[in-house]
C-alpha cells in the first residue's frame, strides 16, 4: 500500500459530501419498513379497538379476529421486509416506540373490557393509539 496519492482539500470535501449523501440514502432506504410498520400497526389496532369497544356478539368476534389477523399480517410483513436489517428494532428508540404503542393499546383494551360500549372512552383511547404511532413514525421519518 505504498501507492498513496495526495488528495486536495477540496477533493476531500467533495468525497466526504458524497459519502454523507450515500450514507443518508442507505439509512433512509433501510428505515421505510419500520415507518410503514409503526403506522400500519397504529391504524389497525386503533380501528380494531374502536370496533371492539362499540360492538357486541358476532360483530365483536369479527372485530377481534380482524384485529388479530391484521396485526399478525403486519408482523409477518415486517419480519420479511427487514430480513437481516434488524439493528434499528433493537435500539432504544424503537423500544420506546413499541412501549408507547403498548401502553396506549393496553388502555384501549382496558376500555373494551371495563367500559364496553362507551363511545367517548373508546374514541379517546383509539385516537390516542393513532396519535402516538403517528408521532413515532413522524419522528422516525425526519431527516
Amino acid at each position: 500500500m505504498e501507492n498513496r496519492t495526495p488528495v486536495a482539500p477540496a477533493d476531500a470535501r467533495l468525497l466526504l459530501d458524497q459519502a454523507d449523501r450515500l450514507s443518508r440514502t442507505a439509512h433512509n432506504a433501510t428505515r421505510w419498513p419500520y415507518i410503514t410498520f409503526i403506522l400500519s400497526l397504529g391504524v389497525a389496532t386503533s380501528m380494531g379497538t374502536l370496533a371492539m369497544g362499540l360492538t357486541t356478539g358476532n360483530a365483536f368476534g369479527l372485530a377481534y379476529f380482524g384485529t388479530l389477523t391484521a396485526t399478525f399480517a403486519l408482523i409477518m410483513f415486517f419480519m420479511i421486509s427487514i430480513r437481516g436489517r434488524s439493528a434499528f428494532s433493537r435500539g432504544r428508540r424503537w423500544t420506546g416506540y413499541i412501549a408507547a404503542w403498548f401502553v396506549t393499546y393496553a388502555a384501549a383494551i382496558s376500555v373494551v373490557i371495563w367500559a364496553h360500549g362507551s363511545v367517548l372512552w373508546s374514541g379517546i383511547t383509539s385516537a390516542l393509539i393513532l396519535l402516538v404511532t403517528m408521532a413515532c413514525a413522524a419522528r422516525e421519518a425526519r431527516p
